[in-house]
């Protein structure tokens, strides 16, 4: 698919391991009920980072370049447990289609890949929601493409493409060895970016406050 961007070594070394030690400091910190993807955060073009997502949100803002018409990043932490799977869907202001049914996507949906997972690719699809807002159109995906988490490993894609997480119950384990932090070595981290001509509604899309992922905040 030529829809999709892949950067390598998106982010310098150093404040790439700033990011993924802060990331493992959180921990599963708010991961009930899928908390990790329900809870986003707005960065608008061109503030002052107030973590080290948010330093690095701007990093990568750099290499999209995402056009004139983009005001902010919606950003969040991608947490799965070893053979947990995330269900195929389409990213949009979730809080907008909750209240009022309308359905609004970003202009760039992107992920940044901390840690290796062996076997659990995300899968893009060339597929978009159709008209009534539950069919696909196609209605069978002609193509897609499979993307490997490999750490510093930057995927960029139209923000209304479906894609989601696909976990092989086959695959190995990752490297099970204890760390400092005491936190599981088995989530599977990733930085989500949504580049946005219009900010998410809340509550859903909130501002980055220090009350929750404090750890991010340490990312020095």
């Amino acid at each position: 698919m030529r829809k999709i961007n892949l950067f390598t070594d998106a982010l310098p070394n150093p404040l790439f391991r700033r990011l993924v030690r802060a990331v493992q400091g959180v921990g599963t910190e708010g991961m009930e009920n899928m908390g990790s993807y329900n809870t986003t955060f707005w960065f608008p073009l061109g503030a002052k980072p107030t973590n080290i997502a948010e330093e690095c949100v701007g990093k990568l803002c750099t290499l999209v370049r995402p056009g004139p018409r983009c005001i902010g990043m919606e950003w969040w932490l991608g947490r799965l447990k070893y053979g947990e799977s995330l269900r195929f869907h389409t990213d949009r202001d979730r809080s907008l289609r909750k209240q009022t049914g309308q359905i609004v996507h970003p202009l760039w949906s992107s992920i940044l890949y901390l840690n290796r997972f062996p076997s659990t690719p995300t899968v893009v699809l060339d597929q978009v929601l159709g008209p009534d807002g539950k069919s696909w159109v196609p209605p069978e995906a002609k193509s897609g493409k499979s993307l490997d988490a490999v750490p510093n490993h930057y995927a960029v894609f139209r923000g209304d493409l479906r894609h989601g997480v696909v976990a092989n119950g086959a695959a190995k384990k990752p490297d099970g060895r204890s760390r400092k932090t005491g936190k599981s070595p088995e989530l599977r981290l990733t930085l989500l970016v949504n580049y946005w001509d219009r900010r998410p509604m809340p509550p859903n899309c909130r501002d980055y406050d220090g009350t929750v992922y404090g750890a991010l905040q340490n990312g020095d």
